[in-house]
């Protein structure tokens, strides 16, 4: 728990508390499991009250000899025939008190609201905006689990700091630095300001049996980050966050999909919605949408709308194909749906798209070999013709499949590798754990689809011997995570 003397020194002000830490650098300093904004705020207020209290009570006594009041209520209730009352020196040192008492706590509770906005302490978002930690030194501090979100740590010292579990979404540390700090589990977002910051090397981990931090990065200790690594490193962490998972249990319908998906980019460009990924589970089409959003923009309230959007139109647009489907190809309801199922098995000819320019035009005239009056919905004239080309797309698509596996494998064996020279002594466990932060979660799903419902087990051919359970373990922590 955070020490209350650490708290109250820091609500001296940053000067004050930085001076206090250059003249004691050898204290622990515990600031932890504290909503460490919402702490400092209310000794401010206290500091505030006092102060003013002080001062309301002189203008007070000024006020009330001045204008005799008491003198004035005096005689009112002693003259007036509904009162009838001879005040006497108690009576009249009542009045007194009670007129004070009165005036200060009206005065107290019109300023009150101007107090709390200037101390930033109303309980709700407010209270986390403009809380200036500019260049406050927490060098070696216990952060853990400290709520700073909104706070401005702008080039702030959190060298060594454990900052476990810490809220930071929306916090400003821009010219931080980072370089020792322990960073498992913390909190943040695209709206985390890390621009600049400095980060010679950093830690994923806390272990609390040993009590130190754990799993550095990089992890050769004569390595460091090259100048904005680390930030990069973060941006892609998130960035893979900011996806729209499209799924299509009945089978897809990619002219109506690509018309969706053009209309949706046109609607909102400031988005850059483009396609990230295709895979199948099962017979369940997932397209993932890649999505750039503002970092003061609340993304799950622009995902949803998106998503919600994007259905919209790819509902209407269905209903516009099919009355299409029916009056120049007489088909129905029956041949619609197998269409649409066998759709799915283009996956891979649409994948290669995903890396070009897309268009509806360009794609459908791959998929309808240029005329739509040839499309084929379940190939009427000839199944034969149809199986022969699913065929072809499924050696495809095994084929990439077994490249994407092979990659993997690669890139597994490499970072093991890389870790066995660092580390030589390492268990599974840092094995995997070193894996899993040195790829991304886009690397990780790439890997699950090219399984495509598989076991781990898929991926023994590509591993050697001595990698092979450990290789196997990763994996299945992929397919499925605690």
């Amino acid at each position: 728990m955070a020490n209350k003397i650490h708290l109250n020194k820091l609500a001296e002000g940053v000067t004050a508390w930085n001076d206090w830490r250059t003249a004691n650098p050898n204290i622990d300093v515990d600031l932890s499991g504290v909503y460490l904004v919402h702490e400092v705020s209310i000794r401010n207020q206290k500091k505030a009250w006092r102060l003013l209290s002080s001062l309301i009570s002189l203008l007070i006594t000024l006020f009330l000899l001045h204008t005799n009041l008491t003198d004035y209520l005096i005689v009112f209730f002693e003259n007036n025939p509904f009162f009838k009352v001879n005040f006497s020196a108690i009576a009249e040192m009542a009045l007194y008190i009670t007129i004070r008492f009165s005036l200060f706590l009206m005065i107290m509770l019109t300023v009150f609201p101007g107090l709390e906005l200037m101390l930033n302490y109303s309980k709700g978002k407010l209270n986390l905006i403009n809380i200036n930690m500019n260049k406050v030194n927490l060098y070696g501090t216990d952060l853990k689990g400290v709520d700073l979100r909104y706070a401005d740590l702008n080039w702030a010292d959190l060298r060594n700091s454990n900052l476990s579990y810490l809220e930071a979404v929306g916090a400003n540390l821009s010219y931080a630095n980072f370089t020792g700090a322990c960073i498992a589990n913390w909190n943040i977002d695209s709206s985390t300001n890390l621009n600049n910051i400095k980060c010679d090397y950093i830690y994923y981990q806390f272990n609390y049996e040993l009590n130190k931090f754990d799993q550095r990065r990089p992890i050769d200790i004569n390595s460091i980050f090259a100048p904005n690594e680390f930030t990069e490193r973060i941006k892609i962490t998130e960035k893979a966050l900011e996806t729209i998972d499209l799924t299509f249990t009945d089978g897809i319908d990619w002219k109506a999909f690509f018309k969706s998906f053009n209309e949706l980019r046109q609607q909102y460009p400031e988005h850059k919605i483009d396609i990230q990924g295709i895979e199948r589970k099962s017979n369940t089409l997932i397209v993932r949408l890649d999505v750039n959003i503002e970092s003061d923009i609340n993304t799950f309230v622009i995902k949803g709308s998106l998503e919600t959007g994007f259905k919209e139109v790819y509902e209407n647009q269905l209903k516009l194909l099919e009355a299409q489907y029916r009056r120049e190809l007489q088909a129905k309801d029956d041949d619609i749906i197998f269409y649409r199922h066998q759709s799915t098995n283009l996956l891979e000819i649409i994948r290669q798209q995903t890396t070009r320019p897309i268009t509806v035009e360009h794609i459908m005239s791959e998929i309808y070999n240029n005329d739509f009056k040839e499309v084929n919905i379940g190939n009427f004239a000839n199944k034969n013709s149809d199986y022969a080309q699913q065929q072809a797309n499924q050696y495809i698509h095994i084929s990439e499949q077994k490249q994407t596996l092979a990659e993997a494998a690669a890139k597994i064996q490499r970072l093991l590798k890389e870790l066995e020279q660092n580390k030589p002594a390492a268990n599974e466990n840092e094995k995997i754990c070193y894996v899993n932060d040195e790829t991304t979660p886009n690397f990780k799903r790439r890997v699950i689809g090219a399984l495509q419902g598989g076991s781990e087990a898929a991926i023994e051919e590509f591993l050697d011997n001595s990698y092979i359970n450990i290789g196997k373990a990763i994996i299945k922590g992929w397919i499925k995570p605690n």
